[in-house]
């Protein structure tokens, strides 16, 4: 048995502990039985095993905590971020594993159309609170629309049903795997056009012997990439399609 890391004065990785997002289809999220799943966790628990270290996965931690212990180095890693160039300073992002569309989800009674961000100005909008979605929509959002923060991810689209918001800014996989939880599809329209693709990484802490793993573990993502493999992974944490 590997010996924990003692906080960040510890000086060999032989314990990654992650957290993440824990309804973050198909990159994390909790199954029936409150365990971790997602195409992050099949990678990192692979790279763990090559590598004879031990993994930790706690997906209940709160975002913006999680971010916190980050920082300390309490954790080494988040199992899946977008870029930003603030995070960038302060972390060490790996290569990414996968690609997350951000979408604009509606009221299926009361849409409007949405070509571009701007065509969101003077609508309102609410987002998950404590994430980003990258610099330029995080920034745009911040400058030009009226948008609120939902501390509750998970029931996000009862701002939409409820006619409190116009739209709902959400992660494709997520979104869809909210309204097929919810059964809520009849209810709710999502515009195709994507408003960005963010890439998704993994975010380790430059506090964490871990983070010295980070080239053989961008190695390890781009060999499963190569061969195919990743997209299989990926594929069987899609969330299931919305059923009426």
């Amino acid at each position: 048995m590997a010996d924990a890391i003692q906080g960040p004065n510890a000086t060999k990785c032989t314990t990654l502990r992650v957290s993440g997002a824990w309804g973050w289809e198909p990159v994390t999220y909790l199954d029936g039985q409150n365990v971790a799943r997602g195409v992050a966790i099949d990678i990192l628990q692979e790279f763990a095993r090559q590598n004879r270290i031990e993994l930790e996965v706690n997906l209940d931690i709160p975002w913006t905590r999680a971010m916190l212990m980050l920082a300390n180095g309490e954790i080494d890693a988040m199992a899946g971020a977008y870029f930003t160039e603030e995070r960038d300073k302060e972390f060490l992002y790996s290569l990414p594993f996968a690609s997350d569309d951000i979408m604009v989800f509606q009221n299926a009674d009361h849409t409007f159309v949405v070509n571009e961000t701007r065509d969101l100005i003077n609508h309102r909008g609410a987002r998950p609170q404590g994430g980003s979605y990258g610099d330029f929509l995080d920034h745009y959002a911040a400058d030009y629309l009226d948008i609120i923060f939902s501390p509750t991810g998970n029931r996000i689209m009862d701002l939409l049903t409820s006619h409190r918001v116009d739209y709902v800014m959400l992660g494709r996989y997520d979104g869809l795997a909210n309204i097929a939880n919810d059964h809520i599809s009849r209810e709710i329209h999502m515009v195709e056009r994507p408003l960005v693709a963010n890439p998704v990484m993994f975010m380790f802490s430059r506090k964490s012997p871990c983070m010295k793993m980070v080239p053989k573990l961008d190695t390890f993502i781009h060999h499963l990439d190569e061969t195919g493999r990743l997209t299989k992974m990926t594929e069987t944490h899609l969330p299931a399609p919305p059923q009426n």
